[in-house]
Parts: C-alpha cells; sequence; structure tokens
C-alpha cells in the first residue's frame, strides 16, 4: 500500500512488507521446549507493520483549508514530517515509509510499527486518526475496509524453513525440485471466504527470509458491512491483532508439540 482498492468482491493490493522488516535481536526471553522443538511464546510475537483501507462516499469534498487544519490535528499524536498536496487529496508521510494518504474515496494508512513501540500505541493513534478525519470531513458512512498486520515470531534453535518444513507441511525445499528450479523456501497460505458476516480472512505463515530465526506471519481481513461510526474501523484492526496473537498462535503451537 498505497494501491487501488479493488470493488466489493475483490481484494486490494498490498505492498509486501517483509523486504523492509527489521527483526528485533532480543533473545533474552528463554522459551521451554518438548519433544526437542521450542514451545513458541505468544508473547515474542513483534508486529512489524500495519496497514487499512478504509473506503467512503466520493461526495466527500476534500477542502485544501480542512485537510491543512487535518495534518495539524494528527501531528499532535503522530508526527508526520511531510505534508503534500496531490491532484485527488493529500498525503501524510515519514522518510521509513509509514504514510497517510486521502484520496477521493478512500483513507489509506500504512505504519511501521518501531520495536520499542506497542501496538496498543499504534491502534490507538489509527483510531484518533480515523476520529479526526470522521469529524473535519463528516463521511458518514465507511463503505468497507481492509487490514493487514504482520508480524515476525522469534524460533530457538530451529531456522524457520526448517520448523515450516518438519512441522506445518508435508514437503519441503528439495521436493519442490520437480518444479524444475531450486526453492528459496515454502510457507503456508490459509482463505477464508466467510470468516463472519461479510468478513474474509487470508493468513500467511512463512520464513522471515532476512533471518532465518523468525517466521512471517501476516493476516489480511476485507469486511464489506458498512459501518456509520469511526470507533468501528479501529476495532476491525484490534480484531487482527487478538487473531494473530491468539487463534493463529495457538495454532502454530499446537502444531510445533506434535
Amino acid at each position: 500500500m498505497p494501491g487501488p482498492v479493488a470493488p466489493p468482491g475483490g481484494r486490494a493490493y498490498h505492498e509486501p512488507i517483509q523486504a523492509g522488516a527489521v527483526a528485533s535481536q532480543d533473545s533474552s526471553v528463554a522459551v521451554p521446549r518438548l519433544n526437542g522443538v521450542a514451545l513458541l511464546n505468544p508473547d515474542r510475537i513483534q508486529p512489524v507493520a500495519v496497514q487499512s483501507v478504509l473506503l467512503y462516499p466520493p461526495t466527500v469534498r476534500l477542502e485544501r483549508g480542512k485537510l491543512t487544519g487535518l495534518y495539524s490535528a494528527v501531528c499532535a499524536y503522530r508526527p508526520y514530517a511531510q505534508f503534500q498536496f496531490m491532484p485527488d487529496g493529500a498525503r501524510m508521510l515519514n522518510d521509513d515509509g509509514s504514510q497517510t494518504r486521502l484520496g477521493p474515496d478512500r483513507l489509506t494508512y500504512k505504519e511501521r510499527i518501531p520495536n520499542n513501540q506497542s501496538t496498543y500505541e499504534t491502534v490507538r493513534d489509527f483510531e484518533r486518526l480515523v476520529t479526526d478525519f470522521w469529524e473535519t470531513f463528516t463521511p458518514g458512512i465507511f463503505v468497507m475496509q481492509e487490514v493487514v498486520l504482520e508480524a515476525l515470531w522469534p524460533l530457538e534453535d530451529i531456522a524457520a524453513q526448517d520448523f515450516l518444513e518438519t512441522r506445518l507441511l508435508r514437503f519441503g525445499r528439495s521436493e519442490t525440485t520437480k518444479l524444475g528450479a531450486a526453492c528459496a523456501g515454502v510457507g503456508v497460505k490459509l482463505v477464508f471466504p466467510t470468516h463472519g458476516p461479510g468478513k474474509t480472512v487470508e493468513l500467511r505463515i512463512e520464513p522471515f527470509f532476512r533471518d532465518p530465526k523468525f517466521l512471517f506471519l501476516s493476516v489480511s481481513t476485507q469486511d464489506l458491512t458498512p459501518v456509520q461510526a469511526p470507533a468501528a474501523a479501529s476495532e476491525r484492526l484490534r480484531w487482527a491483532e487478538r487473531f494473530l496473537g491468539h487463534e493463529v498462535a495457538d495454532f502454530v503451537r499446537e502444531h510445533a508439540s506434535l
């Protein structure tokens, strides 16, 4: 992200974050083991990036004076180094790639989460930003929303690729050579077309190719049910955080101990 959002029924394009994520090197927490395999500690999951796209009616007028006022309000709690007017709106951005872009029918939010910042702080800033936008431009409704939350999960004494091949899959890199070329790594993608009313979910579990000591986790959600309150947008982001930290973590830990 940023990128075009598909109409309801299709998916948005989200820029992959794997290449830009930086893993923390803190390994001071001891990890218990079972059958020679580390029992993954869900408290050590490190969210590294969050992205969200909110669609609103194209009748919203993005007046330059209001855009400037919104930028000033947002910088009181989430400083952005740059503010740029665009032909169809504006964007606020920082050098690390974090940005908020306002277009004629969507708010696009992309945030890299520093190692010293909790996901709670990031979600809180997102909630305040969406509320400020809602109060400034009064869209009246968010037509749909997409959320992508990405995280790293450190492993002990086993490479992420080996963990995936021996614990979650029935084939490894060596078997994939039958497809005609060497494979850098294999992972898992799970698609839930109906995870709830109007909600689709995609989950990726794969190696973090920049550092084999980490699993890379990504949950993408698409909510097609319109909402008429800004708080609902931040609650959908919190849902992704809970899903990754609880259901996904429990699923991986269960298979790690088999």
